[in-house]
């Protein structure tokens, strides 16, 4: 992202701590006039003190630092893939078939899996996983008509709360790591219009009862995240005692990051569930959310 977009993305990540620029400026040892330059754009160099403290006091965890620095670098996500050229030959800027090979694959894991992108909008998910939560029919036929009918924050934290309902104990280890994974994929994307479009949403206490208060503590809690996975151990309402991890296949295309999304079994029990999920007849993958084009009313 170029100077005026980075600067922009710091004012947004000050805002949602509901700081002033005064504020971020002191929490970060620097002068108050350095970060109204950031914001603005008009501060064309960084050093990497300067970056250092301003994560620090971002209060980013390790995953989010990285694609702060990331964003700090001034490269667009068409530059931050290979370039094709009369030597190499690349397929990143082809984005059918991109998508067509990851879902592809997504038909052929043989546990609950679901594609994901930058803003955990729901691509497409698998049988196994759709049977995991019994997502209502209806659920899926009007998520293109419902404001944020494709993030994966509906399914956890939507008024429909069909991923609460299942989870018997240790919620908020599962909200948690639910909200931690969307904070860290969509950083970099934190002052678009469509990720405001979506907190606008995720923030109607009416439609999404929990998502406020595991958005602040994801970021307050003193537990950092340096894996890129989830650890899951829960007692579910049909299945019994449960434990795998959510583990994340990335994509990098010019477009920014897919995530195929996998749910792997940590016990025998846990594997014979999802065993049994993916052996069900059907149709093995349904599509949902529109990429790399997001519409925004």
């Amino acid at each position: 992202m170029n100077r005026k977009e980075f600067g922009e993305l710091v004012a947004a990540l000050r805002q949602d701590l509901g700081w002033t620029q005064f504020q971020l400026a002191e929490y970060a040892e620097v002068d108050e006039a350095v970060v109204s330059q950031i914001e603005r754009g008009a501060k064309k160099h960084f050093g990497p003190d300067l970056l250092f403290h301003l994560a620090n006091a971002l209060q980013l965890t390790t995953l989010e630092r990285r694609e702060f620095f990331l964003a700090a670098s001034g490269l667009e996500d068409s530059q931050l893939v290979r370039q094709p050229s009369a030597q190499t030959a690349t397929d990143v800027f082809n984005i059918r078939k991109s998508l067509d090979k990851l879902i592809g694959l997504l038909g052929q894991v043989q546990f609950p899996a679901f594609l994901t992108d930058v803003y955990s909008d729901v691509i497409a998910a698998n049988k196994p996983i759709l049977s995991f939560f019994k997502i209502p029919k209806t659920m899926i036929e009007n998520a293109g008509r419902v404001p944020a009918g494709y993030s994966s924050m509906r399914l956890i934290f939507g008024r429909e709360l069909v991923g609460r309902t299942h989870v018997a104990d240790n919620w908020d280890d599962y909200a948690l790591n639910t909200v931690r994974a969307f904070r860290e994929t969509s950083l970099r994307y934190r002052a678009k219009p469509y990720f405001k479009y979506l907190l606008k949403n995720f923030r109607n206490q009416t439609e999404y009862p929990f998502f406020e208060r595991y958005w602040r503590m994801a970021s307050s809690t003193e537990q950092d995240k340096d894996i890129n996975m989830d650890h899951f151990h829960y007692r579910h309402n049909e299945f019994g005692e449960l434990e795998y991890i959510s583990s994340p296949t990335v994509s990098i295309t010019s477009f920014g990051e897919l995530f195929l999304n996998q749910y792997l079994p940590l016990d025998a029990h846990t594997g014979q569930v999802f065993g049994q999920l993916a052996g069900e007849t059907g149709e093995r993958v349904v599509r949902l959310a529109p990429w790399p084009v997001k519409p925004t009313p």
